[in-house]
């Protein structure tokens, strides 16, 4: 079993909270989402500029069952959370980790996906893997730059880019020396091109898996319990159902 199966298969393991739900779904509720659509596979724009991907499934999937009308938004990642805040958007689904600082600011429904990022660099280097003098690129404001912030060596360079992807363009061209992205999207980074024979995944220090076991979850404004608990009754709804696990297949190879 491979790295990444051995991401799925932790994210398969999941456990919805087993809570009775007393809400009344029969009054349709519409529900403005946002997300930024550049970190495939779980939100991305298609060719004809629709959002798509494996949260925007999962989200479309939980309205059907919590008789919820759903529409998507994109816009930057760093300003996600701030529209909740001011009550511009309803939910945020966008591949966010739980933390306890972002917990401080809005609510967020029961997990969905819980996977640790890695590092990746370059294949053919026959030393023992360390950050140390590394110039590391993390997409800006996510919990992994946060962590890297806390947790990375003094003597290591945290280089922030508005999206993943622009920190793997770089790696490529040999700007940076490392990425620290969540371990789905370094697969698909690693599977286009010739990636796989040019770069690879590296052992990751233990503090920092240490710091996702929480996983990803839907935001919502501080307070929002109504709208919280028909994201979570959704959630477990498509869990039950098989509905979970049919799109997780779609997107990631076990």
């Amino acid at each position: 079993m491979t790295l990444f199966s051995r991401s799925c298969a932790f994210a398969l393991s999941l456990v919805f909270p087993m809570q009775a739900f007393s809400i009344d779904i029969n009054k349709n509720i519409s529900v403005n989402f946002v997300t930024e659509a550049n970190y495939y596979p779980f939100e991305y724009l298609d060719d004809l500029k629709q959002i798509q991907g494996f949260d925007i499934d999962i989200a479309n999937a939980v309205c059907r069952a919590s008789n919820l009308t759903c529409k998507f938004n994109h816009q930057s990642f760093d300003s996600l959370l701030l529209t909740l805040q001011f009550g511009r958007f309803d939910a945020v689904i966008a591949a966010l980790d739980i933390t306890q600082e972002r917990q401080d600011k809005v609510d967020f429904s029961d997990s969905y996906y819980q996977s640790p990022p890695i590092f990746v660099s370059a294949a053919d280097n026959k030393e023992a893997f360390s950050i140390v003098g590394k110039f590391i690129g993390v997409q800006s404001d996510s919990s992994n730059h946060q962590y890297l912030i806390k947790h990375a060596k003094t003597n290591s360079f945290i280089i922030s880019y508005l999206s993943s992807s622009e920190a793997f363009l770089d790696l490529n061209e040999g700007k940076i020396d490392v990425v620290f992205a969540d371990q789905a999207v370094v697969a698909d980074f690693l599977l286009k091109s010739d990636n796989s024979q040019t770069f690879s995944v590296k052992k990751i220090e233990s503090v920092f898996l240490e710091e996702f076991f929480s996983g990803y979850g839907i935001a919502v404004k501080k307070g929002n319990s109504a709208l919280l608990e028909r994201l979570n009754y959704g959630l477990k709804t498509i869990r039950e159902d098989g509905t979970y696990q049919s799109i997780f297949n779609q997107y990631f190879n076990l």
